[in-house]
């Protein structure tokens, strides 16, 4: 029985599955024959660079954080929106090791295919173009790149089946999903665009929030340092926070519930406030910025959005169903 689970969730999440692959021929095997071919054109001290860059792809690391979330949204969205949760929770699994298993499944495809990629660009690099990687790197390197991008795809994963959880069809994962993704940026231009544009502080006070642009996003390719210690503990922290609160909701939701935008219809004010406040302001940025930074046509943007970004999302939401 847990195996026709399992083939069912890879059904499901074959066409991600099958851009994974496409993705790591990309990154790993065309990425090693171009080091092949311009290998002796780089410096000595930019080799290593070049071939842990091509054994443990930080290239894989980030888009394949998109094609996780679009598997984390066909495990769990895709079986509250084709109608089929009755039947998986009719299993002799209890929910949680059902979440468990869910969650398995999309580490698992995350531990693999990096490996397999990594083991590929080693036999490309060596047996066809002669060069012998562990002259140029070491193992402690190329397992602390791997882990952590490990790290990163599996916080975007754990967003993805949080919002899932929470989540009572696919719009509402991908809605959900997508804000807390992009949470930390939100809330930078949000904040950004209230203390510049609307009350006209200097820029000088948003500098105090670059971390959000930095250490909070669990998006490697977005970072703007170098140093990914500080984001790889976030991030690890943040999964772990996920995942616990997820396996409670994802037991506690109840199956009726499903069709609506979340499990758990209490939480739509919140959610309509939420979202209407972070449209808002940022919409309101835009304008602003075209009028030249103008902060009376600012608040007045955000007078006039205010409304029609509140009736949108109650209608998208639901106040109370």
């Amino acid at each position: 029985m847990i195996k026709q689970l399992i083939r069912y969730h890879i059904k499901q999440g074959i066409w991600p599955l099958a851009t994974f692959f496409l993705l790591a021929i990309f990154s790993y095997g065309f990425s090693s024959f171009s080091a092949i071919e311009n290998f002796d054109t780089y410096r000595l001290d930019a080799k290593p660079n070049l071939l842990q860059t091509v054994l443990v792809s930080p290239i894989f690391a980030g888009f394949g954080a998109l094609l996780i979330a679009v598997f984390a949204i066909l495990m769990v969205g895709q079986e509250r929106g084709s109608g089929r949760s009755l039947i998986l929770h009719a299993l002799p699994i209890h929910k949680k090791h059902l979440f468990f298993i869910k969650l398995s499944i999309g580490a698992a495809v995350l531990i693999i295919i990096p490996i397999l990629g990594f083991f590929s660009s080693w036999f490309i690099l060596q047996g066809i173009g002669g060069i012998h990687p562990f002259d140029y790197v070491t193992l402690s390197d190329l397992t602390y790149d791997f882990f952590k991008f490990f790290i990163f795809d599996m916080t975007v994963f754990a967003i993805f089946l949080f919002a899932g959880t929470i989540a009572g069809d696919i719009i509402g994962q991908l809605l959900i999903g997508m804000f807390l993704f992009f949470l930390n940026y939100f809330t930078f231009f949000a904040i950004a665009a209230v203390t510049t544009l609307g009350f006209g502080l200097k820029d000088d006070f948003t500098s105090s929030l670059d971390f959000l642009m930095t250490v909070t996003t669990p998006f490697p390719l977005l970072f703007q340092s170098n140093d990914l210690t500080g984001p790889a503990i976030y991030s690890a922290a943040l999964t772990v926070l996920l995942l616990v609160i997820s396996r409670q909701l994802y037991v506690r939701s109840e199956n009726e519930r499903l069709g609506r935008f979340t499990v758990f219809p209490k939480s739509h004010p919140f959610f309509i406030v939420l979202f209407t406040v972070y449209t808002t302001f940022i919409l309101a940025a835009v304008i602003g910025v075209i009028s030249s930074e103008n902060q009376i046509l600012y608040w007045l943007a955000v007078l006039i959005l205010a409304w029609p970004a509140f009736s949108s999302y109650r209608r998208m939401i639901g106040w109370s169903r």
